[in-house]
């Protein structure tokens, strides 16, 4: 009876104290980094520094206020118009860690004519960055319309994305073109593209990084461990004078550990079965590459096609992200009308895409290409506007020891052919051959 009067004792304690580890947890002040507070010791300065009197391009209005102005009268090739703060320490390459804030709080008064406003944060990977490579430190960035920016607006870190262009001047493994915040060395906030005109104003009000001291995540951990433990100790403590319900005890915690087993390959399960791109509703590579593994034998009598969107890049730049995800959405769906029930289809990554005709030669996977090229030249694309999108094809098939490996290899050379003759075209290769001729559609 004692016994169990003070294991309630004991449970009860454990209760109130997890309680009050959640709710300390929410009541606790959020972690913040003011960067504009008067005590914050970082430096900031404007980019490009302007000496001209005549306030001609970028200058201070108030510095003590983070007041600025940039004003472009000519057509230079490069106009920035960028606020920097240095998050470095004694060393231009060692940062500070970021990990532990979740999002930036921005308020910020713009006077000016430019569509966005971007913000930025840099960090040094010792692995590809170098000191005397400022660009080669990897940029994270999010471009805000100049709209949503009239009041306080928070932004999380997670919505920050490596830009295209970096991804594409360095050409770096995959792995490495990820967000990461574990180095930051500088925040920045400018207004992207071309800036001759009127000039532009800009007052930053308040910049402050918030986070968690203890994410919920750590904390929920360290919850379930301290409940773990304390369990293992009552199981201990009552093993001398309750070995029948110590028997119990270890039944249940076989079924808790079956029972969590079970959880984890129904998790793998799921997590297998996540290989449909979100944006096109087409197999992702994952997909395509699991599909075509599951055919086993039946793989060796099928041809690839390798499809990649021309100029997709000037389709961005000229109608904006959007109209370019509307691009490979009808793109994807144009392909998915011209292919058997049976092919496999699948976004092999970017703007580009691969179909797999099941039981096909490469001269029927050629005349599928050209018909699907045929499609997408004369589909309409924009909402707005008429966007013109064409494609180039590269179909080889599987053959030999290779397999789909090797006709992967040989489509992508084609498709490369077919880029360099033009673009708007489907190029063949026969079972390897350089010299086997493209149907060319109209440059």
């Amino acid at each position: 009876m004692i016994g169990g009067i003070h294991s309630i004792r004991l449970l009860a304690a454990g209760i109130l104290l997890t309680l009050a580890a959640i709710i300390g947890r929410e009541v606790l002040p959020k972690r913040t980094l003011d960067l504009i507070a008067p005590g914050y010791k970082g430096e900031h300065f404007l980019f490009p520094a302007n000496d001209d009197p005549s306030g001609e391009k970028v200058s201070w209005v108030d510095e003590k206020r983070f007041h600025f102005r940039c004003h472009y009268t000519g057509d230079e090739a490069y106009q920035s118009c960028s606020l920097n703060f240095m998050l470095t320490r004694e060393r231009p390459m060692e940062g500070m860690d970021l990990r532990g804030y979740g999002s930036i709080t921005l308020d910020l008064a713009y006077r000016g004519n430019a569509d966005f406003v971007r913000l930025a944060v840099r960090t040094f990977d010792p692995r590809f960055s170098r000191e005397n490579d400022g660009n080669s430190a990897r940029i994270q960035s999010i471009n805000l319309r100049a709209r949503d920016v009239v009041g306080p607006v928070t932004i999380n870190l997670s919505d920050l994305a490596v830009p295209e262009w970096w991804i594409a001047q360095y050409n770096l493994p995959r792995e490495y073109n990820l967000p990461s915040f574990e180095n930051a060395t500088s925040l920045a906030i400018d207004l992207p593209g071309r800036l001759a005109g009127p000039p532009h104003e800009l007052e930053l009000r308040r910049l402050e990084l918030q986070g968690e001291w203890v994410s919920r995540e750590a904390l929920y951990l360290g919850i379930v461990a301290a409940w773990l433990l304390g369990a293992m100790g009552a199981v201990v403590w009552r093993l001398a004078d309750l070995r029948h319900q110590h028997r119990q005890q270890e039944r249940e915690i076989e079924a808790l550990i079956a029972r969590a087993t079970k959880l984890h390959a129904e998790q793998d399960h799921l997590r297998r079965q996540a290989t449909v791109d979100e944006l096109t509703g087409v197999l992702n590579r994952r997909g395509v590459e699991q599909t075509i593994a599951d055919l086993g034998e039946r793989s060796a009598g099928m041809a690839i096609i390798l499809v990649d969107v021309d100029h997709f890049k000037r389709v961005n730049d000229m109608h904006g992200h959007e109209a370019g995800d509307q691009v490979l959405r009808r793109v994807a769906a144009v392909m998915a009308q011209n292919v058997r029930g049976g092919d496999i289809l699948g976004r092999w990554g970017g703007e580009e895409f691969i179909i797999a005709c099941v039981d096909c030669s490469a001269e029927h996977a050629a005349a599928v290409a050209e018909k699907i090229r045929q499609r997408i030249e004369a589909s309409a694309f924009g909402a707005r506007q008429r966007i013109p999108v064409t494609a180039s094809f590269g179909v080889a098939a599987v053959l030999g020891a290779h397999g789909f490996a090797g006709a992967l290899r040989r489509a992508d050379a084609a498709l490369y052919r077919a880029k360099s003759l033009g673009r708007n075209r489907v190029v063949v290769d026969d079972d390897g051959d350089e010299s086997a001729g493209p149907m060319a559609g109209a440059a």
